[in-house]
């Protein structure tokens, strides 16, 4: 008997080792940074408490498979009406939504309706992409890998007022971007690249694209509180709900409150889900799942390929996207997608190796503390490697996603597209102007710092020589290194031009006021064609200015105004070339050589001297307009 008791005990004492050892198991489970998972919570919290004056709001869940490890809520969703943020207050994805495309293109493949590798136009309608300048097809892999070439769309895919909402179909077609790389060959994020494939969902399926994410997304997963239309009219709950959060601008001091900030994506698939934090973490979780047991697929390895890499970094076999996800270099690998909106920033990131994920989600503009400072806080830093040959790569880079190739909107690759590098104190640290710091972390490695919670993985790019001739960016971009000595000479090339337009405008100015002020017809008769030239000069430029800076103030264009612009300018332009050239062979000089002869005095040969010098700079600013439009395509209104 007491054998039989003491064999009990024994045994019930295995069975309480046993779990205390799995309890402590678990209590001693740490995030990749050593951050214990009992603890996580309270360390987010300090986290927050530090930057909390420059914080609107922001919900955070991070989440081990399928259970939550921490979750926390801060801040006002409405400042104005006291709305705290809560478990009911949606967000906007903003490019989270593309997962979404993502995820609809991966159940069409494993279903033998799409082919990755097919030309995109057997799945699209006849004659639907016109806009392609290469003879090398584009494949859904390229939409996914964002190598498919188009540069970015100068035409509005935003509306403010519901009305002007199209179909999807209509907004790729009125906003269709040129295409200025070969497939396959740069990586340029591309929204229209993106709906493009949305598109080809609808066509394939038959289905409306929001009708189809509802039913085999949004409906399994259990996503009740999401929606994907730009106007949030799928969801009547959601629509209710946008309505009480407002966005903000928060950094480093200076504040400002959007209001509502409605503005509706045409493009809808890249960028319109909003909804809660519970409904977006529900979505990551089911990318952690088994794949036998995930919701979103029918068949086991579904999910295993669409979480495997499709492009890696050129010259290394590291994982750049992995079907439409970003792989991101941080103290693990990791696999997501960050997304913003003109008031809204968000993240989902997942460690598919640990199964462990983060979701975070803000109501404040390119918000970068939370979505990007939290994911260090969990997973740590890219590691920094010792015993390598630092490169310099000083220099200037332009961004390949706003490298504009074709029409008027060349200028923008100058101004908006720039990553100016210069070297820093010490060796393998570097300045990027406007950035942050850049440190070489290794032999093919950068990290570019915000000084703001975003920590930017890059790849070095060589040439044969062993040249930077780019670095490649872990969010789908390439800054590609520029002749320095050619930028320069581009950039006095269109100062001169700035420059002797606004003297041109002062000397037009002055002979105007002359003319009217002392009836001086004969000043007419002897300059009219230098006041002709310096009037389509005038009238030019302003047109030039006129098209290009909206767009760099936050305006807008539309393809009528472009058109009515760019024509006006040729006319304006054609015209200045006639006035040079009938001024030069027809009276100018004459008339100017027979007045010096007329007066011989010291102060009326001073005079002569000055008006010629007038007549010479009208004549420089003439043809540097002419030349500015032609190398800058301010003519060019086609090709956009």
């Amino acid at each position: 008997m007491r054998k039989m008791i003491a064999g009990v005990l024994t045994i019930l004492l295995l069975m309480m080792s046993g779990t205390t050892t799995v309890f402590a198991a678990e209590n001693n489970e740490q995030t990749p940074s050593g951050i214990a998972y009992s603890d996580l919570e309270k360390q987010i919290e300090d986290y927050i408490e530090v930057r909390k004056e420059t914080t609107s709001s922001v919900s955070i869940t991070v989440f081990s498979g399928t259970n939550d490890i921490a979750s926390v809520i801060y801040g006002d969703a409405n400042t104005k009406e006291n709305i705290k943020a809560d478990e009911d207050t949606v967000y906007e994805w903003g490019s989270i939504s593309k997962m979404l495309i993502w995820t609809s293109v991966m159940q069409l493949y494993e279903q033998g309706k799409i082919d990755l590798n097919a030309d995109v136009r057997t799945y699209l309608p006849n004659g639907f992409l016109s806009n392609l300048s290469y003879k090398e097809p584009i494949t859904m892999l390229h939409l996914m890998n964002h190598t498919a070439g188009f540069q970015e769309t100068v035409w509005d895919v935003e509306v403010t007022d519901k009305e002007k909402i199209i179909s999807l179909k209509d907004a790729l077609l009125s906003t269709a971007p040129a295409q200025i790389y070969e497939p396959g060959t740069v990586v340029s994020y591309s929204n229209w690249g993106a709906a493009l494939a949305a598109y080809i969902v609808e066509y394939v399926s038959g289905m409306d694209y929001a009708d189809y994410v509802y039913e085999n997304i949004f409906e399994p997963l259990g996503m009740e509180h999401t929606t994907i239309k730009p106007d949030c009219s799928d969801n009547t709950w959601v629509e209710n709900q946008r309505e009480k959060i407002n966005a903000y601008y928060n950094v480093q001091g200076e504040y400002e409150d959007y209001g509502e900030c409605r503005r509706y994506i045409l493009l809808y698939p890249a960028g319109s889900a909003t909804g809660t934090m519970s409904d977006l973490v529900r979505f990551a979780k089911a990318f952690l799942q088994d794949g036998s047991e995930c919701p979103l697929f029918t068949w086991a390895d579904t999910l295993s390929v669409m979480l495997s890499p499709t492009l890696t970094f050129s010259g290394t076999d590291t994982p750049r996207i992995c079907h439409g996800l970003f792989s991101q270099r941080y103290g693990v690998t990791l696999i997501g997608h960050a997304g913003n909106t003109t008031g809204f920033s968000a993240n989902l990131v997942l460690d598919t190796d640990g199964g462990t994920g983060i979701v975070v989600m803000t109501n404040e503009v390119g918000e970068t503390t939370y979505n990007y400072g939290l994911v260090s806080l969990v997973y740590g830093d890219c590691k920094e490697e010792t015993g390598f040959t630092y490169d310099d790569i000083a220099g200037i880079y332009l961004n390949s996603r706003a490298n504009y190739k074709s029409s008027f909107t060349k200028l923008y690759s100058m101004i908006s597209g720039l990553l100016p590098i210069s070297k820093g104190e010490t060796e393998g640290n570097f300045t990027a102007a406007m950035v942050g710091t850049v440190t070489q972390i290794s032999k093919d490695a950068c990290i570019m710092d915000d000084g703001n919670g975003l920590k930017t993985y890059l790849s070095i790019q060589r040439d044969e020589n062993g040249n930077v001739v780019a670095l490649q960016h872990m969010t789908g971009m390439d800054f590609q290194k520029e002749n320095t000595m050619l930028f320069v000479i581009k950039i006095i090339f269109f100062c001169l031009f700035v420059l002797s337009s606004f003297w041109t405008l002062i000397m037009l100015i002055v002979h105007g006021v002359t003319l009217h002020r002392f009836k001086q017809t004969d000043v007419w008769k002897k300059k009219r064609y230098q006041l002709l030239a310096e009037l389509f000069i005038v009238l030019a430029s302003v047109l030039i200015y006129w098209l290009i800076l909206p767009p760099l103030m936050g305006g807008s264009l539309t393809k009528g105004q472009v058109i009515v612009k760019c024509v006006m300018i040729i006319v304006f332009s054609l015209a200045e070339i006639v006035t040079l050239v009938f001024g030069l062979f027809n009276g100018i000089d004459k008339e100017h050589t027979e007045k010096m002869q007329i007066f011989s005095n010291k102060h009326n040969r001073g005079k002569g001297l000055r008006q010629k010098a007038g007549f010479l700079i009208t004549r420089i600013s003439g043809i540097l307009l002419v030349a500015n439009v032609l190398y800058w395509h301010f003519y060019q209104f086609w090709g956009c």
